[in-house]
């Protein structure tokens, strides 16, 4: 798509003979072309070198205006008898407007499947926290032991509203689902702050919640009655009836174990090199992820991309991965022995095939550095399920964590 759309860019150098040849009002409309497509041409360049910018509607618009453009001087050339120059020119047009629409449509079915997986990783999520009791408890307590007499439990919603549950556990942390497609609930969760007395009402309480995006939002919750609750949000009213949580009754069978997540951490002057690995087994069968990334050493990381390993395959002891993810490419080796995992990447390619990582065996132990619900919520069902769920989760998902001080 981007080299089609230099190509537009460099269509006015087939007006520069006519405009050479012509005199009048043709000349005059052709320069005006010849100066648009030089403006863009230049514009784009300082784009290039000099501006970063995720999202470039401009090059839509851009290409709209040239496109007009450029086809009003082919209609002027055919007009004024130049008919091989016109005919040239239009067959240029034609061949980049059928390649931009060609790619158009194909990043319009990518954005379809990103959706897809999007909304279907929102409903795995969902159904994942509520899995069993065990992952209920796991997730969301604990949910006895409680200092602050907080409205402990789930609560459903009564009534019309976008919200449909709250969770409250025994530390006072509280969950806040609403409605964020058809089939499927998100949740604001405790990132601001948890319960706190508010007022001298004994059963009010504010917190603070944050959403999946944007900043955290403060809500007020009054117990009236033992088995009721009212929330306050943005000056509106919700209430809420205790009612029991969506957990499935019975235990699916599982057969993979999670091992566990393993870090290897290396500081090279400011920055901090961290390999960690997430790892399960089925029988002779094994799956992992991975982070081996280079951060700044004591700061926030928040744009971390996992690597999905995938499925392993058994070499002389040792579990063999190959990958390919986001036009990178690798294979590692990863040995399990008592509670340390000793790693070996072969390699890590770019598009290019420059090689990004050469790292020597590692020793990777038990202390995670990252913690990724999308990850630690995989199912323990199969290995397929264990693979769609990762086809679906980590879609436009990044992991963050604190970077270990050096």
């Amino acid at each position: 798509m981007y080299l089609l759309y230099w190509g537009l860019l460099l269509t006015w150098v087939l007006l520069l003979w006519p405009v050479f040849c012509l005199r009048g009002r043709v000349r005059l409309w052709l320069l005006v072309v010849i100066a648009a497509g030089v403006a863009a041409l230049l514009h784009e360049i300082r784009m290039y070198l000099w501006v970063i910018a995720a999202i470039r509607l401009d090059i839509i618009l851009i290409s709209m205006a040239l496109g007009l453009l450029y086809a009003s001087a082919a209609a002027l050339l055919f007009f004024k008898q130049w008919r091989r120059a016109a005919t040239t020119l239009a067959a240029v047009l034609i061949l980049i407007g059928a390649g931009m629409i060609a790619k158009w449509v194909d990043v319009s079915r990518e954005g379809q499947s990103v959706r897809e997986a999007f909304e279907k990783g929102n409903r795995l999520l969902f159904k994942a926290k509520f899995r069993d009791s065990d992952t209920y408890e796991r997730y969301f307590g604990p949910f006895t032991g409680s200092s602050g007499n907080y409205p402990i439990g789930h609560w459903q919603i009564d009534g019309r509203s976008h919200f449909t549950r709250v969770i409250i556990n025994a530390e006072g942390r509280v969950w806040l689902y609403y409605q964020c497609q058809e089939d499927a609930e998100c949740h604001s969760g405790p990132g601001g702050s948890g319960l706190q007395k508010s007022g001298d009402n004994p059963r009010q309480w504010r917190a603070s919640l944050k959403p999946l995006v944007g900043l955290p939002f403060d809500i007020k919750i009054i117990q009236s009655e033992h088995d009721m609750l009212s929330l306050q949000e943005r000056d509106q009213t919700h209430r809420f009836t205790r009612a029991p949580p969506p957990v499935d009754a019975a235990l699916a069978a599982q057969s993979l174990q999670f091992l566990g997540a393993f870090t290897n951490v290396e500081c090279i002057r400011a920055h901090t090199k961290i390999h960690q690995v997430w790892l399960w087994q089925d029988g002779a069968h094994h799956y992992g992820i991975g982070i081996f990334s280079t951060l700044i050493s004591g700061r926030q990381a928040s744009f971390i991309r996992p690597v999905v390993i995938g499925e392993g395959v058994t070499e002389g002891g040792a579990w063999r991965f190959a990958w390919k993810q986001d036009g990178r490419s690798g294979t590692a080796s990863i040995v399990l022995k008592g509670g340390d995992v000793t790693l070996t990447l072969d390699q890590d390619l770019d598009q290019s095939g420059r090689d990004l990582e050469d790292a020597d065996q590692l020793i990777l132990n038990g202390d995670a550095v990252f913690s990724d619900e999308r990850i630690e919520l995989a199912p323990l069902t199969t290995g397929a399920d264990w693979q769609h769920w990762f086809d679906n989760v980590l879609v436009g998902h990044f992991t963050s964590g604190n970077v270990p001080a050096c």
